[in-house]
């Protein structure tokens, strides 16, 4: 359900966000990621792997019992739900899903960890990008977990490792399975005192090209005060707000700012 918060929210974005071309950003390295990068269209047999998958999803009436760790979803209430009303309501869209891998293609991630697997939607873009070498996944629910690791098998993609516990506790485990942290999104629970703590543990990891992908940045109050508070890092030289999800850069090279950017 969108609240009168999420309208809200969208109007003032809407009021700063710059247009999708780049134009009025002064640094050229930005300048070259939107004008040149992320908007590239994915490669026509990664795109169909993908939406091929998705459609499948969409017609599954499995009902699921998800064991929900985190703030719940804004589509549905108890611990019951179907595979298509999670893939329609609840998974990485297509659109984020370039998103994402042209922004992992375009900073040469190899070395990828998402907090939030869900049904894997997410994690196949990033699984896309032209560079990624391995990901590893964490996903609370049990349910979810297997149906994803199912899928990505089903798939033939071999550079995914989930992990089937609550985040506070696989983090340590997971950080210690990628030799480099290049990029991380964080995809799950979507709380913000928790979103504030998972981006406080793998800030040590960061390094000048690390990405870091926050979804729902606007979910609610909480998040948004969560994300002014990260992007606020003396660590963080450049955010990107594209509303549904923000982007945080540390590359020494750049000047402090935060902008508003459609997509």
């Amino acid at each position: 359900m969108i609240s009168l918060h999420n309208i809200l929210s969208y109007i003032r974005w809407w009021l700063q966000a710059r247009d999708r071309q780049g134009h009025r950003v002064h640094s050229p390295f930005l300048y070259s990621l939107i004008a040149n990068k992320l908007h590239k269209p994915m490669n026509a047999d990664k795109q169909k792997i993908i939406a091929d998958y998705r459609h499948q999803l969409m017609k599954d009436k499995t009902l699921l019992t998800i064991t929900d760790l985190g703030s719940g979803s804004r589509y549905g209430s108890g611990n019951q739900r179907r595979v298509r009303d999670i893939a329609r309501h609840s998974s990485t869209s297509a659109r984020d899903g370039r998103l994402l891998c042209n922004l992992a293609t375009a900073m040469h991630s190899q070395n990828i960890l998402e907090l939030g697997t869900n049904l894997g939607l997410g994690t196949l873009y990033l699984a896309k990008s032209e560079h990624c070498q391995q990901i590893v996944t964490i996903e609370g629910c049990p349910n979810l977990s297997a149906l994803a690791d199912n899928g990505f098998k089903q798939l033939g993609i071999s550079n995914i490792t989930i992990i089937n516990k609550e985040f506070s506790d696989a983090l340590p485990q997971a950080l210690k399975m990628l030799p480099t942290l290049d990029f991380l999104f964080i995809d799950g629970n979507h709380n913000g005192n928790a979103t504030i703590w998972y981006f406080t543990q793998c800030l040590p990891f960061a390094g000048n090209d690390t990405v870091f992908v926050v979804d729902d940045i606007h979910k609610d109050a909480g998040m948004e005060s969560a994300w002014t508070e990260i992007i606020a890092n003396e660590k963080v030289t450049l955010s990107l707000d594209f509303f549904t999800m923000g982007v945080l850069f540390f590359r020494s090279q750049l000047s402090k700012q935060n902008i508003c950017l459609h997509y």
